[in-house]
């Protein structure tokens, strides 16, 4: 039986009462899993008693689907034809620009990261204002706009905004650990070394393949190699390595949870078609079944 709520939490009082007034005329509240863990919370057991205001998180799906396969996939498929032609040349010359299209594959790939976290941050935010609009109106929708992804929990960032507004943690998500992968690599690529940079070492170092924690040691055939204890905690975000699958599982992260958006919303429907309940039936066992398909894992 799913649970239905509307967010209560107010944003610095303003038009709590207000909104209170509103949500009771349309039906039960339950917002006590506010208060628990967001490991707790089973979201295709949640609905929405105003889903209208959710506007079509279905409409991100295609258009991300789009992007994937007919730019993405495309384009760094021309790529990795060139790099193969180029390594069967007899062309004496060839060697010379090995190093210049491993650039440009990896260039592509960040190009391509920058782009679906905007695609996503974008997308996200028009939700938030538009759930803001709906339930308390425009004066704090600008505060939408200035807010930013937040590492610490209890700051006033996208992530407390979305569970504000919508009644359930970001968190509780199988997909935030890659989404916030994302908008951390999406900001350390803009800006290089930094908060972000390191965020993205923390939670994927293997991204780093040729670097050792200090003072370490490590065996290499008869020799030992030992790191000093004063190198540095955290690489230098210029010698992140980022492969097309990479990107790939962080596309198919953001479609996950637009996915999951989206049936929360078809849940919300007090009469279903009989395609929604059939999406629904499949629903649980698609989530299942994301982790043994991932195509990337950090570690």
């Amino acid at each position: 039986m799913p649970t239905f709520l509307l967010p209560l939490a107010s944003f610095g009082g303003v038009q709590l009462d207000q909104v209170k007034q509103n949500l009771l005329k349309r039906g039960h509240m339950d917002d006590a899993t506010r208060s628990g863990k967001s490991s707790d919370v089973d979201i295709s057991t949640y609905a929405w008693l105003d889903h209208d205001s959710l506007d079509f998180p279905g409409a991100h799906v295609r258009a991300l689907e789009l992007f994937r396969d007919s730019v993405v996939r495309t384009s760094l498929l021309a790529v990795d034809r060139e790099i193969d032609d180029n390594t069967q040349s007899e062309d004496e010359g060839a060697v010379f620009f090995e190093s210049d299209l491993a650039e440009l594959h990896h260039a592509t790939v960040q190009g391509y990261l920058l782009t679906v976290q905007a695609m996503w941050e974008r997308g996200l935010r028009r939700l938030l204002v538009t759930r803001e609009k709906q339930l308390c109106g425009a004066e704090c929708v600008g505060l939408l706009y200035k807010a930013t992804w937040s590492k610490h929990a209890g700051t006033k960032g996208l992530q407390w905004h979305f569970e504000r507004l919508l009644g359930l943690p970001m968190e509780a998500f199988d997909s935030y650990g890659d989404l916030d992968l994302l908008q951390n690599l999406g900001n350390a690529v803009r800006h290089g070394d930094g908060g972000s940079a390191k965020r993205v070492h923390e939670l994927a170092p293997s991204l780093w393949w040729n670097w050792f924690p200090p003072g370490e040691s490590y065996k290499a055939g008869p020799f030992e190699i030992n790191i000093p204890t004063d190198w540095p905690k955290h690489p230098s975000f210029d010698k992140v390595t980022l492969s097309q699958a990479v990107l790939e599982q962080m596309i198919q992260s953001v479609l996950d949870f637009w996915e999951d958006l989206e049936n929360v919303r078809c849940n919300s429907f007090r009469r279903k078609h009989d395609s929604v309940e059939r999406r629904l039936a499949a629903w649980p066992n698609e989530r299942a079944l994301r982790r043994s398909t991932r195509v990337w894992t950090p570690s």
